[in-house]
């Protein structure tokens, strides 16, 4: 009897990628509420990398009139 290998492969085509950005649905949201200027809070990413990944889709998005202000350790979306 042959000897278990401890694996298998199994024949599968790969999915397609299925993309969310948590960014890009503040951003969205941002957008729908219509504020002047709004506190992002409640997430668990530190500021950094809150405001990077922000500026990362007001970049690709090309989202002219709004951008990402960060006070101490607060960040904010700002339309201009």
């Amino acid at each position: 009897m042959p000897r278990s290998k401890g694996y298998s492969l199994v024949p599968k085509q790969v999915p397609s990628r299925q993309r969310t950005s948590f960014y890009k649905q503040i951003v969205m949201d941002f957008i729908e509420s219509g504020e002047k200027s709004a506190l992002v809070e409640g997430t668990d990413r530190k500021p950094v990398t809150l405001v990077q990944g922000l500026r990362k889709v007001l970049e690709s998005e090309e989202s002219n009139g709004i951008r990402v202000v960060q006070r101490g350790m607060e960040t904010y979306l700002v339309r201009e």
